[in-house]
C-alpha cells in the first residue's frame, strides 16, 4: 500500500498552488501544459469511454484480473501523502502480494500532454490499446526498474494510468509494460461509454 500511495506522489498526480492550480505535472513535479500547441493536432479518440463513471475497483474485473494472476477482487488505496489525487485501485498477486497493478483515472488530463512532453521520459512509446491512444512513460528502464506506467486516453481530457510492478524474481526477464498493456486489453472494452 506504501508502493502505491508512493507511486501516486511521484506519478503524475501532483498539482501546484497559484494560477496553475489543478494543472497536471509530469514525474519530476513539472507542469504539464494544458493545451497542445498551435498546429498539433489531437488523436482521435474514436469509441470514447468513461472511467470515472463507475467505481476505480469495477475498472478491472475479477475474471481480467484472475487472468493477470492477481486477486480478483481489487483494494482501494488512500492518497494520506496528495489528498487532492483521484482513487486509485490496486490488485496484488496471491500469497506475497509482490506483484501488484493499479489503476487511476484523471479527469482533465490529455493523452497529448504525454506527446508534448516525450523528452521528459527515458522510456517513452506511443501506443494503441483497445482502440484507443496510449503510451508508455517512464522516467526509468522498466525492465531495470519492475515497474511500469501505461496512460490510456479513455475520451477527451480524460487518462488512466496503469501501473505495474512485478515481484523480485520476474524484474529483469519480464517487461512490465506488457501487464499493465494487458490490464488495459482486457479491461477497457467493459468501461461504460461516455455520454
Amino acid at each position: 500500500m506504501l508502493g502505491a500511495g508512493l507511486l501516486l506522489t511521484v506519478a503524475l498526480t501532483a498539482c501546484s498552488g497559484g494560477s496553475g492550480a489543478g494543472t497536471p505535472s509530469d514525474q519530476s513535479g513539472r507542469q504539464l501544459p494544458t493545451t497542445a500547441p498551435s498546429g498539433s493536432a489531437a488523436p482521435v479518440i474514436a469509441n470514447p469511454k468513461d472511467a470515472t463513471a463507475m467505481s476505480v475497483c469495477s475498472l478491472l474485473s475479477s475474471e481480467a484480473a484472475t487472468t493477470l494472476g492477481l486477486n480478483p477482487t481489487g483494494k482501494k488505496e488512500s492518497k494520506l501523502t496528495a489528498p487532492k489525487s483521484p482513487d486509485s485501485c490496486e490488485w496484488e498477486s496471491p500469497g506475497s502480494g509482490a506483484t501488484k497493478v493499479s489503476i487511476t483515472a484523471f479527469n482533465g488530463r490529455s493523452i497529448q500532454q504525454y506527446y508534448n512532453n516525450s523528452s521528459e521520459y527515458s522510456d517513452f512509446e506511443k501506443l494503441r490499446i483497445a482502440e484507443h491512444p496510449a503510451v508508455r512513460a517512464n522516467k526509468n528502464d522498466p525492465m531495470v526498474g519492475g515497474s511500469c506506467a501505461v496512460f490510456l486516453a479513455s475520451k477527451e481530457n480524460q487518462v488512466v494510468m496503469a501501473y505495474a510492478r512485478l515481484n523480485a524474481e520476474d524484474t529483469g526477464k519480464v517487461d512490465p509494460c506488457g501487464m499493465a498493456k494487458k490490464a488495459f486489453e482486457l479491461s477497457v472494452p467493459s468501461w461504460p461509454a461516455a455520454q
